[in-house]
């Protein structure tokens, strides 16, 4: 008896010895981190560090080249004291792969935002929710499985064809409207929030005067600035679209697929605890989606301007493709070339050139400095993306550069070999952003369609040649075009006053020299099966007018049914 207890003495003995071992082996290592110096940091104030060049920066919203020198001057991770605040930025792909990748364990948390997260939002915004709360993993699980998935993506087509086919035709309808700058803007906006609240809600923007566009931008404007009344009045706007979608009068005036009902019909409510929560998220997704997409277009059109070799070869390569027929998302694999021009504007002009911040949760040692608990991780997207070590000709739009680059963007994302990635754009480590796959098909529809319909052209009267800091200073986005980019969309011919009746007959008006055509269309399709008809009608009209065979007039007339 006592011999067969000595086996399993020394068996504990030795557990023992192991950890004992471990835990000592922790404690010196842990102590040797703290030995370890934290990342160099720019010359500042005693008291406020770097707070008054930081502030400097932020009035023309110009801080991204001010990181860019301290990036220069002292490396790949830099902290900078904003008072009692230190932030750390990662200047470099290697130290992303490192922080944010490798360690995504520790470094995926968010700082406590008491206004915007805990007040505004009633901590129900999954970009700002900590990592360590459960919503928020249960969020980006349900936001995939009901909206950015690849064959939920590809579902969500028609709408992304169906809102840039009504821009380009508001364009064509409207000759002036193409002339200004603001107003191209403006359209831009109303079919980048129109097609996603169509693919969350399930309903539409019709009209670019529609306040809802104001309403949703200063939302998200608002979770930086506001108090707790605004999530009080952000959550009853978003629980009257709830109301809507389960009013059983209101059956087919929506589109029954959207994120919102489809997980109103889930039997466990997509593992939302209520409706009210099921419904505030998509608000949320609203705002990062539609904004980050109405930048990239517009970044696009800055390139274009700038660049006039690039936008020629890229239209030339469509035409070779499509002829008069309007580009759809299924075209872009025969046009590699727009695949490039996509990569390089998030590559040249990042919407999040700074990154949104991530907080570790233990000390993390890189390259023999300590970057501790608690520690501010900003990725820096600007930095890296405009490294001249990293791509060559940085500051340049060369989409060239990606044209031995066969990966998409999440393959890029994932390789091993960080030196091969693509761009920054959509963040890193388990805070990337869960909607490329979206992202990448609104990206391409509106590059190619706005491409074979347009020419894009300075705005008559723009003096040359143009400083980008006219317009890049005091953007609402830091390291992108503000709205005082001087764009014009010229229209081909006599595109200009083109239009096409659908199914219906032309007749003469006797007040006009030119024939009068009416086309109804609903404001929101009662099928799904509508959106293709919608869309062949409108491209139908679009490409007579590209091939400039008749001239005529239309009056859209919208049907009053459920808008948001």
């Amino acid at each position: 008896m006592e011999e067969s207890k000595a086996p399993l003495h020394n068996m504990l003995l030795v557990i023992v010895c192991l950890l004992l071992g471990l835990g000592i082996a922790g404690l010196r290592s842990s102590h040797a981190s703290k030995q370890l110096s934290l990342p160099p940091q720019p010359r500042g104030s005693m008291v406020l560090g770097n707070l008054s060049e930081i502030m400097k920066a932020s009035m023309d919203n110009l801080q991204h080249p001010l990181v860019q020198g301290w990036a220069r001057e002292h490396g790949e991770v830099i902290r900078v004291r904003l008072c009692p605040v230190t932030e750390y930025f990662l200047n470099s792909d290697r130290a992303v792969k490192e922080n944010m990748d490798r360690s995504s364990a520790i470094s995926s948390e968010r700082p406590r935002w008491m206004i915007s997260n805990e007040l505004i939002c009633n901590q129900l915004n999954v970009l700002l929710l900590h990592r360590s709360d459960p919503r928020q993993s249960n969020q980006r699980c349900v936001i995939y499985l009901y909206l950015t998935s690849v064959p939920r993506a590809d579902a969500d087509l028609p709408f992304l064809h169906y809102e840039t086919a009504k821009f380009l035709h508001s364009i064509t309808n409207n000759p002036q409207a193409g002339q200004d700058g603001t107003q191209i803007l403006r359209l831009i906006a109303r079919y980048t929030y129109s097609a996603f609240v169509t693919q969350t809600f399930g309903m539409d923007i019709p009209r670019v005067d529609d306040p809802v566009i104001d309403y949703i931008h200063e939302t998200g404007l608002a979770q930086i600035l506001d108090a707790r009344k605004r999530f009080k009045r952000d959550l009853e706007w978003c629980i009257v679209r709830l109301h809507r979608i389960k009013n059983p009068n209101l059956a087919g005036k929506y589109m029954p697929d959207a994120f919102l009902p489809s997980v109103l019909r889930a039997a466990d409510l997509g593992r939302f605890t209520t409706e009210e929560e099921a419904a505030y998220l998509p608000l949320q997704l609203i705002i990062g989606a539609a904004d980050t997409s109405q930048i990239s277009t517009w970044s696009f059109l800055e390139a274009m301007l700038q660049y006039p070799d690039v936008q020629h070869r890229a239209r030339s390569e469509i035409e070779a493709v499509v002829g008069d027929r309007l580009p759809e998302f299924a075209d872009l694999e025969r046009i590699p070339y727009i695949r490039c021009v996509m990569k390089e504007v998030w590559r040249w002009r990042p919407h999040v050139a700074l990154g949104h911040p991530h907080v570790t949760t233990k000390d993390i040692v890189d390259n023999r400095k300590r970057i501790p608990k608690g520690a501010h991780l900003h990725l820096n997207a600007w930095v890296i993306s405009h490294d001249s070590k990293r791509h060559e000709y940085p500051d340049r739009f060369w989409p060239e550069r990606y044209t031995d680059d066969h990966t998409t963007t999440m393959q890029s994302v994932n390789s091993s070999d960080v030196t091969k990635r693509d761009h920054f754009a959509f963040g890193a480590g388990r805070r990337s952003c869960p909607g490329y796959h979206v992202a990448k098909r609104s990206h391409a529809i509106a590059i190619m369609r706005i491409l074979w319909a347009f020419e894009v052209v300075w705005a008559p009267g723009t003096r040359q040649p143009v400083d980008p800091l006219t317009y890049l200073r005091r953007s609402e986005v830091p390291g992108n075009a503000s709205s005082r980019l001087p764009v014009t969309l010229r229209t081909f011919d006599v595109l200009q006053h083109e239009r096409l009746p659908l199914s219906m007959p032309v007749r003469t008006d006797h007040n006009s020299s030119l024939p009068h055509c009416f086309w109804t269309l609903p404001t929101l399709p009662e099928s799904a099966e509508f959106i293709p008809d919608a869309i062949q009608g409108i491209v139908w009209l679009i490409e007579k007018m590209k091939r400039g065979r008749s001239r005529c007039q239309v009056e859209w007339t919208m049907n009053s049914q459920p808008q948001v």
